[in-house]
Formats: structure tokens, sequence, C-alpha cells
């Protein structure tokens, strides 16, 4: 084990927060200025959150039309280009068009797609997804999950298990298990599937979602990536073990026959702010200590330590501008769009190009939690 003097360093990081949210939830209705809080300024580590991509609970939970609840919550931001969109899609109650014309209208503003099947209450295999996913894999445009694994809370919060010590298959959560993800996602290999809070949970939970992860990298059927929104956040040791282990495996790190080059780019930064911690008093203190805790895991890692800046750079930052915010995947998918609607591709693709700003050198689209504590 590695262990540096954190106290020594200062290395300030440019973020890329890719799970956020606005919208009610628990009975609490979060707005934009409860995430100004974390990009109107540098965080007290110095590090500044130049980019917060946003989905609207109201609008993926069904209680507001896909197309309305969506447009209310982008302009509730005024054009703010701090602040990216994820299109909130409810596929029990709503239709694949109000997503196209939203996306057709505010081009530059939406770069994928948020499913949350427990919010939505419909399992992501249900077939009122598939128009969704094949809009989406027909345009390349990433879906983010929210991801959970049912864990038997009466015998110490693990998986369910057979008498034999094998996953009891049964108790698999057909809304939102990485398995049931998984099983979608090999169905549309062009669209990239995110599994948020990486599996949910604590410990076995995110052991299963690295598993399915690394297992679609080995098999290559499956485009799956994972953002760490709530992973080992309450590790009593700030060693972030999961965190470290997805980032390894990724990396072929310890696994003998990994022909797969480095995979680490599915792994990206997200916060799940402003609900639960994100919105107290201390949410700033919180979000710097998630964000250091990080850091200092990946520096003291013997495996990870000699190109620890580079991995943090691409985990809190290039891995999301190169997902979220790639010219040619968001220009092709404003060409598809438009030829399948009609509307004049020049015209949008004009109007992508010109949304396209610059920050920091790199070009982006302008556009262990407690069990109290409920994620989106």
């Amino acid at each position: 084990m590695i262990t540096f003097n954190t106290c020594q360093l200062s290395f300030k990081a440019k973020l890329i927060d890719v799970h956020a949210h606005v919208g009610k939830h628990e009975n609490v209705t979060y707005t934009k200025d409860m995430l100004d809080v974390f990009v109107k300024q540098p965080l007290p580590n110095n590090d500044t959150v130049e980019m917060m991509i946003v989905s609207d609970t109201d609008t993926f939970k069904g209680l507001v039309n896909e197309y309305d609840g969506n447009k209310k919550a982008l302009q509730s931001f005024n054009n703010d280009k701090s602040y990216a969109f994820l299109a909130s899609c409810s596929p029990k109650n709503g239709n694949v068009q109000n997503i196209q014309k939203l996306m057709n209208e505010f081009q530059g503003n939406f770069v994928g797609l948020k499913f949350h099947p427990n919010d939505n209450n419909l399992p992501v295999s249900d077939p009122k997804y598939e128009p969704y996913f094949e809009f989406a894999n027909r345009n390349k445009i990433p879906c983010m999950f929210h991801t959970q694994v049912p864990v038997d809370n009466a015998n110490g919060g693990i998986l369910f298990r057979l008498p034999d010590g094998s996953l009891d298959m049964s108790k698999l959560d057909q809304f939102s298990d990485p398995e049931a993800i998984y099983s979608v996602a090999k169905k549309y290999k062009d669209a990239p599937f995110v599994m948020a809070h990486m599996g949910g949970g604590w410990n076995e939970s995110h052991d299963r979602a690295i598993d399915v992860l690394v297992e679609s990298v080995k098999k290559g059927d499956a485009n799956l990536y994972a953002d760490i929104s709530w992973v080992d956040i309450d590790a009593q040791n700030s060693a972030k073990d999961h965190i470290v282990k997805a980032i390894k495996k990724l990396k072929g790190i310890g696994e003998t026959d990994w022909t797969h080059g480095d995979q680490s780019f599915r792994l990206m930064f997200g916060t799940d702010a402003p609900i639960a911690r994100f919105k107290t008093d201390s949410a700033r203190a919180d979000y710097v200590k998630f964000v250091d805790d990080i850091k200092n895991a990946i520096r003291n890692d013997s495996d990870l330590a000699k190109n620890a800046e580079k991995i943090i750079e691409d985990l809190f930052y290039n891995n999301a501008k190169k997902l979220f915010f790639s010219i040619k995947s968001v220009t092709e998918a404003a060409q598809n769009s438009a030829s399948k609607s009609g509307g004049k591709t020049g015209k949008i693709v004009a109007g992508i190009i010109g949304a396209i700003g610059i920050i920091g050198g790199g070009m982006y689209l302008s556009n262990k939690k407690n069990s109290a504590e409920s994620k989106l």
C-alpha cells in the first residue's frame, strides 16, 4: 500500500457530475438553486463542477407529460450553460414521439435519456420500452437507468442466496437489477446503457454490478457503463473499495486472461445531487468529502498510484465528456432524427455546432448511502 501525505496535495480538478435532479422526491421539491451551490463557485477543495447532467423526477415517475415535463425543467434553468439534461422517459404512460419532438426542438440541451423502472413501476423488460430503446439505438443515444440489487436485509444486507451458496435468481429485480439492464442492453448494442449507482445498495450489490459490467466487456455483447453515485459513500475507512475495484477490473488489472485493453472509460462520476445529504447545510462539504475520498483511494492504491492523476481526470471528467458530449455522435443523432421527422438537417446540425462551447481546452455541448436514504 502506497500512502501519500494528502495534506500536501492540492490537485484541483474539473468535474462533470453525470447524475443530478430537479423535481419532487419524497415530499421535497428539488430546484436549480439547490444545484447552483455546487456549480457556481469553486468547491472548498478548489475543484470546479463545470457541468451537471440533470433529469426531472416528475417526468420519469409519469406524473407529467414527457414533452411538457422535460421542457418545463429545461426552461427553469434559463439557458444556463453549466447544465445539460437527460430526457426523462415514462414508458408506462408515455410515447417516444414526445422524446423525439423534445430532442428535435431543443437540440444541444438533451444529451441522453433517463429511465427509472422502479419509480415508473414498469419492469425494464416490458415491451413499452422498446420504441424508446430503438430510437436510442438508431441514434446511439446514451440511456441512463436507476439500478438497485435486492438484498436480504434480515440476513445482514447480503444478496439472496440458495443453500448451495449460489444466487437465488428468483429474487432478481426485473425493474432495475444490473442483470435485467444487461439483458436488455444485449438487444440494443449501439446505445450506451449506463447503470446508475453501479448496482445501488452496498457491498455485494456493487460487486454484482461490477461482475455484470466486466462480463459485458469480455463477451462484447452489450455497451454498458456505470456511474458511481452513492457507491461506497459511507465507507468508514474512506477506501472506496468498490470504485477502486471497478477501475482495476476494467483495466484488466488482476485479470490473467484480459485482452480488452483499458475499459475504465465505462465508469463516471455522479452524485445524485441534491438528493438526501446533498440538500443539507453541509452539502458542499459532503460533496467535497466524497470527491476527495475517491481521489485519495486511487492515489493510495499500489496498482493505480503511478497513473493516479490521469485516472482521476478520466473518472471525474473525460469519460463523461466523451460519452455525453461527443460532437460526432450528437451530430449523427441530429441528422438521423431530422431525416426521420422530415426536418432540415443542415439547420439542426448548424444549431448543434453553434451550441458547442470550449471549457479548459475540451469541447462539449453547451447544453453505501444509509438505508433510510432513497436514491434516484
